[in-house]
C-alpha cells in the first residue's frame, strides 16, 4: 500500500501529439484532484534510452526524482516506457492499445472501439479520456455553439450540405444566439460561404482567431452544442461537458471504426442526429453522464492500492 501522505512521482512521457497530450493531460488533472501526485512531463524525443542503459538499469534523468508511476500514450512512447520500467521498477500506465501485449504493462486504459483485450489490468473507456469537466447546471439556453471538422478519411466533406444544415438549425430556432468556429482540417471557402448568408444570429469565429481556451469556455457554458461528426475527440469532449450534443450529417466514406463510434454513440442516445431531430427544439440533455477521465483516475488509484481523497 503507497503511503497516503507521500505523494507519488508520476513521469509522463508525450509524444507530444494534441489527441495524445490531452488523454494524458486530462487523466493527470483528475489524478492530481484525486491524490498527492508530483508531476514530470518528459517528451520522448528529448530522452533517449538504449537496450543496454535498461539491461544495466543505468539511472537516467538523474535531476529529477525516481518514478514511482511512468504514464504514456501513442506507439512512440511503447518502448522507452518498457525500458523505464526495467531501469527504475516502475508502476507502468498505457493509455490506448499498445504494440506490445498489454500484460508488460501495469495498467492500460483503452477505447472499446479500439477492441481492449479482456484483462483485470485493462479499463475500456467510452471514447478517449479528456481534460473536459462536466457542468450541468447553470448554463445560458439563449446560446448554442456549431464546432466545424473538415476533410477527412472517414466521412465525405461537403461545404454546401453542412452550411446547408447550419442554417437550418439558426433558422429553426431563431432566438438563439449561436456562435461557429471552424478546424484546421475546414476547408477555407467554407466560412466565405457561410458568411454569405448573413444569418442574424450566428457569429462566425476562424480557429486562427480563437484565444487559448476559446473551446473549453464555450463547452462550459453553450446551452446546446451541434458538432461534425468526424470530430472524433471533439464529439466525446462535447458530451464529457454535459451540454445537449447533436451531430450534423455527413455521408460515410466506408464502415471505419469512427463511422461505428458515432452509430454507437446515437444508438446509446448520447447524441442526436440531425436527420432524426425537431430543429425547432433545443437538444435535450441526456440522461446518462461521461467523465471517464475521472473513472479512469478512480479506478487506477484503486488498483495500485492508493486511497483517493475523495473517491
Amino acid at each position: 500500500m503507497t503511503d497516503p501522505a507521500k505523494p507519488i512521482v508520476l513521469w509522463v512521457v508525450t509524444d507530444e501529439k494534441p489527441g495524445h497530450r490531452s488523454q494524458q493531460e486530462g487523466l493527470v488533472e483528475r489524478l492530481q484532484a484525486l491524490a498527492p501526485f508530483t508531476v514530470h512531463w518528459i517528451a520522448v524525443d528529448n530522452l533517449s534510452v538504449s537496450l543496454l542503459d535498461a539491461l544495466l538499469r543505468r539511472r537516467v534523468k538523474p535531476e529529477l526524482p525516481v518514478p514511482e508511476w511512468i504514464l504514456g500514450a501513442g506507439a512512440g512512447t511503447h518502448s522507452l516506457i518498457l525500458k523505464l520500467k526495467r531501469i527504475f521498477r516502475a508502476k507502468t500506465i498505457l493509455l490506448m492499445r499498445g504494440a506490445f501485449p498489454a500484460a508488460l504493462f501495469d495498467a492500460n486504459i483503452t477505447p472499446v472501439h479500439d477492441n481492449p483485450p479482456k484483462r483485470k489490468n485493462v479499463l475500456p473507456t467510452i471514447g478517449v479520456m479528456n481534460p473536459v469537466i462536466p457542468r450541468y447546471e447553470g448554463r445560458d439556453n439563449g446560446t448554442g455553439t456549431f464546432l466545424i471538422g473538415g476533410t477527412n478519411e472517414h466521412f465525405a466533406w461537403d461545404d454546401a450540405l453542412v452550411i446547408e444544415q447550419v442554417a437550418a438549425i439558426c433558422k429553426a430556432q431563431s432566438a438563439v444566439q449561436w456562435t461557429l468556429t471552424d478546424s484546421r482540417r475546414t476547408p477555407e471557402a467554407f466560412l466565405l460561404a457561410l458568411k454569405a448568408k448573413n444569418l442574424p444570429n450566428l457569429t462566425l469565429i476562424s480557429h486562427k482567431d480563437t484565444q487559448r481556451g476559446f473551446i473549453k469556455q464555450q463547452l462550459d457554458k453553450t446551452g446546446q452544442l451541434w458538432v461534425t461528426r468526424d470530430s472524433v475527440s471533439m464529439v466525446y469532449e462535447c458530451i464529457t461537458s454535459g451540454a445537449p450534443t447533436g451531430l450534423l450529417d455527413l455521408k460515410p466514406l466506408r464502415t471505419s471504426r469512427v463511422v461505428k463510434d458515432m452509430n454507437y454513440l446515437l444508438g446509446q442516445g448520447w447524441v442526436r442526429d440531425y436527420a432524426h431531430w425537431d430543429l425547432r427544439q433545443p437538444l435535450p440533455v441526456c440522461d446518462a453522464r461521461l467523465w471517464e477521465a475521472d473513472r479512469g483516475a478512480r479506478w487506477l488509484l484503486e488498483y495500485f492500492g492508493v486511497g483517493a481523497d475523495r473517491c
